[in-house]
């Protein structure tokens, strides 16, 4: 009768086989995972910046009512000087970012804060639930580099029409009425320690 031995050698590099294949098995699972990993982080950072777009609406919507209250209802502007304690300038600023941004709210938060606070403009209004930062601009759309003050004429503002009425007077003489100029609000809104940030505009008349 005969007896077939195996050789030593034989089972060692089926061992080694099955070591490598289970090497690359791990890595491919480890690049799945890693992958997977980043897939959820990058849907919770879309939807985190999707709530704060939303959740910055309502703030944003309230600046421009201050600012509509402080040109139109109260008057507590006067629209031919700068105020920039109540966040106004009666020209454009220099310097604005290609977007429309003024100056004093672009850039990064430090950068922005050191600004804004810099250029005397009123503190930023916090919201106590959200912790929003909210900061706004007001700026007549007006350029002109005459000393003050600046009458919103047409060769320096951007000015609407008046509106008059088609009936005419006695002697059909036009009534004069001066220009209504445009005016600009742009809001920031910040949340602290993130890289979180909204802007709007809106156009008052």
């Amino acid at each position: 009768m005969r007896i077939r031995t195996l050789s030593a050698g034989t089972p060692r590099r089926q061992q080694g086989i099955a070591l490598f294949v289970a090497l690359i098995s791990m890595v491919i699972l480890s690049l799945a995972g890693i992958a997977l990993v980043r897939s959820v982080e990058t849907t919770n950072a879309v939807a985190a910046n999707i709530a704060f777009r939303q959740g910055s609406i309502g703030p944003v919507n309230q600046a421009i009512e201050v600012a509509i209250n402080k040109l139109f209802k109260a008057k507590t502007i006067v629209q031919t000087d700068h105020d920039t304690a109540q966040g106004y300038y009666a020209l454009l600023q220099p310097g604005e970012k290609p977007n429309g941004v003024p100056l004093v709210l672009a850039g990064d938060y430090a950068t922005m804060t050191a600004a804004y606070s810099g250029a005397g403009l009123p503190a930023a209004v916090v919201d106590a639930t959200t912790k929003m930062e909210v900061r706004s601009v007001i700026e007549r759309i007006c350029t002109n580099a005459n000393p003050a003050p600046w009458p919103p004429t047409i060769g320096t503002c951007d000015t609407l029409p008046p509106k008059v009425s088609s009936a005419g007077t006695d002697n059909r003489e036009a009534i004069p009425l001066p220009q209504i100029p445009n005016f600009r609000v742009t809001v920031r809104v910040d949340l602290p320690n993130s890289n979180t940030v909204s802007h709007a505009q809106a156009f008052l008349r």
